[in-house]
């Protein structure tokens, strides 16, 4: 069994991508004619207009470059399972990546993430020295016994039925340390795009306010 990004997986992320990029440029045009009035008059609302603008282009120019970095990850990033062993290849921080061939007959535990929204397990191999088990860092070998696998651009439920077919290739003396369901594994609704428009909306509102509270 291997997992990899479907060719419209990638392309579903290069459109979010496109999205996000010409909202950056918009953004960014909203700048030019904030400075533009401003040099004009100065006012409490351009200048509130040109922080939205500002910070909205920061915010946006951040969210394509973490679009960009994932549609190259998902290009070389896979899973695999084989009739002797788990192989991993996924991406780690400041652009490196780390991999992993696990064999069953090695592994001692496999521990099912936890954390709410975020699927994810851990898999445990004995400490043995002379183990053909191996972890790399690029090219660097690890003497860690713990690999954790995370689930990026793979769909939910192609990623748990891979967690299933692991647990029933893995020999039944190892431990397995999780749910049935992984409920935790369901992903949260993000509010944060909520907040930040709240945050503006209030941001105007309450100096606004205060500024006519004061010219009263």
């Amino acid at each position: 069994m291997r997992l990899m990004a479907r060719e419209e997986d990638i392309y579903r992320l290069m459109d979010q991508r496109d999205q996000s990029l010409c909202c950056t440029g918009f953004c960014l045009a909203a700048v030019v004619v904030s400075i533009y009035f401003l040099m004009q008059e100065l006012s409490w609302e351009r200048v509130y207009f040109l922080a939205v603008s500002g910070i909205g282009s920061i915010l946006l120019s951040w969210h394509t470059w973490k679009e960009n970095r994932r549609i190259m990850e998902a290009g070389c990033c896979y899973m695999e399972l084989d009739g002797e062993s788990l192989a991993v290849c996924q991406p780690e921080r400041d652009g490196r990546y780390e991999s992993c061939r696990l064999f069953y007959s090695e592994v001692e535990k496999i521990v099912e993430g936890s954390r709410k929204g975020i699927p994810e397990f851990y898999v445990v191999v004995c400490p043995d020295q002379d183990r053909e088990s191996f972890i790399l860092l690029d090219d660097e070998e690890q003497a860690r016994q713990i690999f954790c696998v995370r689930s990026l651009g793979y769909g939910d439920r192609e990623f748990k039925k891979f967690y299933r077919r692991l647990r029933w290739e893995v020999p039944g003396r190892v431990r397995i340390i999780g749910t049935k369901n992984q409920s935790a594994w369901y992903k949260k609704i993000s509010h944060a795009w909520v907040y930040f428009f709240m945050g503006i909306i209030l941001g105007y509102l309450i100096p606004k306010i205060f500024l006519l509270w004061l010219g009263s």
